[in-house]
C-alpha cells in the first residue's frame, strides 16, 4: 500500500501527469467542436464531398465487402467506374468494419473526424520516440491545433476544414505518417523496427498517395550519412519495398491502368498568396521556429534536420506535381506543418531553463487555445453543419420525396440533374450525387472524377443541362445550357429522368417538347425525357468505323462529342487497324472525322433483353453478329462470353459482336490484377516469416 502511494505522489509530480493533462484538455477542446450529440446521431453526413463519400462506404459495405472485394465495379457514378481502383481504401474501411457495431453513418462521422483527432496524439509519441525530451513532445501536440484550426483554406489537406470538405483519408494519412517517422528514426537509429515500419508505411499508401509520397522522399534524409549510407539504404530499401509488397494488390493496377482515368492536375488560382499559405494563425509559432532552427544549430542536433526534408520535398513535388497529374497545392500544407514542430522544439528548448518548466507547457496550452479560439469563426457551424446530416435540412423532405419517387436500381435509366449552387439547401451543392445512395438508380456525376475515362463526357452533359457549371477539368472545355442540344446527349448516356432546381431550367423543360414534367416536389422537378427507351444495349444506325489514332479522347471529345451531325456514327478506338480490323467493314487510317461514312443497319427488327447488374450485363439478342453498344464505361476488366472481345467505342462505351443469342458481359481482373493479388500474398508471407524470428536476425544490420 505504501509502495502504490508512493508511486501516485510520483505520478502527481511527474511530467506525465502535465501530459495527461494536456491531452485532457486539448481533447476537450476538440469535442467542444465536434459535439457528441451531432457525431453520435444516426444522420448521413453532408457538406462539400465529404456528402458524397459516404455512397461509397456504403457501396463497400454493402456490396464489394460480402463478395470477397476492395476494389470493383460501381454503376452508380459516370456510367460505372472501378470504385476504389483510383481512390485510399483505408479509411473506408475502418468505417466499415466499426459499423460492425454502430451503425454506418455514425462510423462514417467517427472515423471522418479521426485524423484531426490522432494528429496531437502521434505527434506526441513520434516526437518522443525520436527521443525529444520533456516538454518539446507535448508542445508539439499543442502547436498541432494550428494547423488544424487554420481557415486559410478548406481543400488542401491537414486542417479541419479540408477534412469537413472531404480530405479525411488524407488527414489520417498524415496523422499515422508522423508517428511513422518517430518509429522510422528510432528503427535506422537502433536497427529495429523494421516489421513495424514497413506495415506502417504500407497503412500510409493505403491511406493517401501525398502521404506516401511526402514519406519516401523524406526518407532521404537518412542517405546522408555516409558512413551509414548502403545499412540505411539497405533498411529503406526492406521498409518500402515490403510496404509496398502489402498493397500491391491495389497499387500495381493503379499504376497499370491509370491511362484509362481522366487527367486532373488544376493549376491553383491564388489571391493573396502568402496570406493563404502563411496565415496569421501561424506566425507566432513560426517565431519560436526560429528559435528551433538556432538551437539545433548550435547543438547540431540532426532531428530538426530531419523535419526539415518534408519541407524541402514539399516544395520539390509542389513544383513538380503537375507533371505527375497531382494538384501541386496538396503539398503546401506539410510545408506548413512541419515548421510547427521545430517551433515547439524551440520554445521546448528555451522553457527548459526556468525551474518551473513542468508547468510551463499548461500556460502555454491556455494561451495557444485563447489565440486559435481568436482566429476561428466558421469551422464550429460547418462542423454541425456536416455532421448534423441530410435529415436535419431544411429541404430534406422535399429531397427525399424526389429519391422516394426515383425508386429504382441499376436496371432503371439513368437520371441527371441539374448542377447548381441551390442544391446546398439539401445539405451540399453535390447533394444529388447520392442518388444512388437513396433511390439507388444510377446518375451521371460523382466523386472520383479521375477515375474513369467517362467523366469529361460527364461533365459537358451538366453544362448542357444546367445554368451554373462546374466543368472541373482545365484541358476539356464545356459548352452552354442547351436542353435541345442535351437531348441526343441524355439520350445516348440512357437517361430517363432530369431534376431540375433553378427557375430558368425548369422553365426551358416546360417549352419543351422533349421532356415531360412527372412529379413536382418544392422546389425541385422532375422531367422525363420522351426520346430515349431505356435501354443500355442496343444496335447503332450505322456500322461503326474503326478509327486509329493515338489521342482518341481528343477525337472522341473535340471532334466526335461535340458535333451532332456525328453522333449516329460509332467510332471504334485503335492505335493499330491492321490488328483489330476483321470485325469491321469500315476503317478510317488518317485521323480525320470529315466526311465519315453512313453505312445504315437494318435494327428495326432487333430485339434485345437486358439484365444489369452491379458487375454483369446479360442480353439476349435476335442479331446476332450486327454491333451491339453497352452504355456502360469502357474498363480493360470487362469480359465476355458469347463475344469474342470487348471493343472501346465513342465516346468511352462498350461494343461486341455477338456471336451467340445470349451475350454475358462481367467485371473481371487482368493479369495485373492477378500479379499484383500474388505480390500481395508475398508480403504477407514475408510479412508473417518475420514476424515468427524472435529478434528478425534474419536481416543483419551493421552498427557504425
Amino acid at each position: 500500500m505504501k509502495i502504490k502511494k508512493q508511486k501516485i505522489r510520483k505520478f502527481l509530480k511527474s511530467e506525465n501527469l502535465i501530459n495527461l493533462i494536456v491531452f485532457i484538455v486539448l481533447f476537450g477542446f476538440l469535442l467542444s467542436f465536434f459535439k457528441p450529440e451531432v457525431m453520435l446521431s444516426s444522420t448521413v453526413t453532408t457538406g462539400g464531398d465529404t456528402a458524397s463519400h459516404y455512397y461509397p462506404a456504403y457501396y463497400l459495405k454493402n456490396y464489394l465487402l460480402p463478395n470477397g472485394k476492395i476494389i470493383g465495379w460501381c454503376p452508380g457514378w459516370y456510367i460505372g467506374m472501378p470504385m476504389f481502383q483510383f481512390y485510399f481504401p483505408l479509411t473506408f474501411i475502418l468505417m466499415d468494419l466499426l459499423s460492425l457495431f454502430i451503425p454506418l453513418q455514425i462510423a462514417f462521422k467517427l472515423i471522418t473526424a479521426l485524423g484531426s483527432f490522432l494528429l496531437p496524439i502521434t505527434t506526441f509519441f513520434g516526437l518522443r520516440l525520436m527521443k525529444f525530451k520533456f516538454p518539446v513532445p507535448i508542445l508539439a501536440s499543442i502547436f498541432t491545433l494550428a494547423i488544424l484550426f487554420n481557415q486559410g483554406n478548406s481543400m488542401w489537406g491537414i486542417n479541419i476544414p479540408s477534412t469537413l470538405a472531404g480530405e479525411f483519408s488524407e488527414s489520417f494519412g498524415v496523422s499515422i505518417m508522423i508517428l511513422f517517422f518517430g518509429f522510422l528514426y528510432k528503427g535506422i537509429e537502433e536497427r529495429k523496427f523494421l516489421l513495424r515500419n514497413a506495415l506502417m508505411f504500407a497503412v500510409i499508401a493505403f491511406s493517401h498517395i501525398i502521404t506516401a509520397l511526402i514519406a519516401i522522399t523524406s526518407s532521404a534524409f537518412f542517405l546522408l550519412q555516409r558512413k551509414k549510407l548502403f545499412a540505411n539504404f539497405k533498411y529503406l530499401f526492406l521498409v518500402f519495398t515490403i510496404g509496398f509488397l502489402l498493397v500491391a494488390f491495389w497499387f500495381l493496377p493503379f499504376i497499370a491502368k491509370v491511362k484509362y482515368t481522366s487527367h486532373f492536375a488544376v493549376k491553383w488560382y491564388y489571391g493573396d498568396a502568402w496570406k493563404e499559405i502563411f496565415p496569421d494563425i501561424f506566425l507566432p509559432f513560426y517565431a519560436f521556429a526560429a528559435f528551433g532552427l538556432y538551437y539545433a544549430w548550435k547543438k547540431k542536433d540532426q532531428r530538426i534536420l530531419f523535419f526539415i526534408f518534408p519541407i524541402i520535398m514539399g516544395v520539390l513535388l509542389y513544383l513538380i506535381g503537375p507533371m505527375i497529374g497531382i494538384i501541386e497545392i496538396r503539398f503546401v500544407p506539410f510545408i506548413q506543418l512541419f515548421p510547427l514542430l521545430i517551433g515547439a522544439y524551440g520554445l521546448g528548448e528555451f522553457l527548459r531553463k526556468f525551474s518551473s518548466s513542468k508547468l510551463l507547457p499548461l500556460i502555454v496550452l491556455v494561451i495557444t487555445l485563447i489565440w486559435i479560439n481568436h482566429n476561428v469563426t466558421y469551422i464550429g457551424y460547418w462542423i454541425e453543419w456536416n455532421y448534423s446530416g441530410f435529415e436535419a435540412k431544411q429541404t430534406w423532405p422535399s429531397y427525399k420525396a424526389v429519391n422516394d419517387f426515383l425508386k429504382g436500381d441499376q436496371n432503371d435509366p439513368r437520371v441527371v440533374y441539374e448542377h447548381s449552387p441551390l442544391h446546398n439547401s439539401a445539405g451540399t451543392e453535390r447533394a444529388f450525387e447520392s442518388l444512388p445512395l437513396f433511390s439507388g438508380r444510377s446518375t451521371l456525376e460523382g466523386l472520383y472524377l479521375q477515375s474513369i475515362e467517362t467523366s469529361p463526357f460527364v461533365f459537358y452533359i451538366q453544362s448542357e443541362i444546367s445554368q451554373v457549371t462546374s466543368c472541373p477539368f482545365p484541358e476539356w472545355s464545356c459548352t452552354t445550357f442547351n436542353s435541345t442540344k442535351a437531348a441526343k446527349h441524355l439520350e445516348m448516356f440512357n437517361v430517363k429522368n432530369v431534376v431540375a432546381r433553378s427557375d430558368t431550367v425548369k422553365g426551358e423543360l416546360n417549352t419543351s417538347s422533349l421532356y415531360k414534367l412527372v412529379a413536382t416536389f418544392d422546389p425541385y422537378e422532375i422531367y422525363e425525357l420522351k426520346t430515349n427507351d431505356g435501354h443500355y444495349v442496343y444496335v447503332p444506325k450505322y456500322e461503326p468505323v474503326l478509327f486509329e489514332t493515338k489521342q482518341w479522347k481528343n477525337v472522341a471529345y473535340y471532334k466526335w462529342f461535340s458535333n451532332e451531325s456525328l453522333l449516329d456514327i460509332p467510332l471504334v478506338f485503335t492505335e493499330n487497324a491492321n490488328v483489330d480490323s476483321k470485325d469491321f467493314k469500315l476503317i478510317r487510317t488518317d485521323g480525320s472525322v470529315d466526311d465519315l461514312p453512313k453505312v445504315p443497319i437494318d435494327n428495326n427488327n432487333c430485339n434485345i433483353q437486358e439484365r444489369v447488374n452491379n458487375e454483369e450485363i446479360v442480353f439476349k439478342t435476335n442479331c446476332v453478329g450486327k454491333p451491339h453498344i453497352i452504355r456502360i464505361s469502357y474498363f480493360p476488366n470487362w469480359k465476355v462470353d458469347g463475344a469474342s472481345r470487348i471493343y472501346m467505342v465513342s465516346p468511352s462505351f462498350m461494343l461486341v459482336f455477338p456471336e451467340k443469342q445470349e451475350v454475358r458481359v462481367w467485371y473481371g481482373s487482368t493479369f495485373v490484377d492477378y500479379l499484383g493479388d500474388l505480390l500481395t500474398i508475398a508480403g504477407l508471407a514475408i510479412v508473417i516469416y518475420l514476424s515468427l524470428l524472435k529478434s528478425h536476425k534474419v536481416i543483419k544490420f551493421r552498427k557504425r
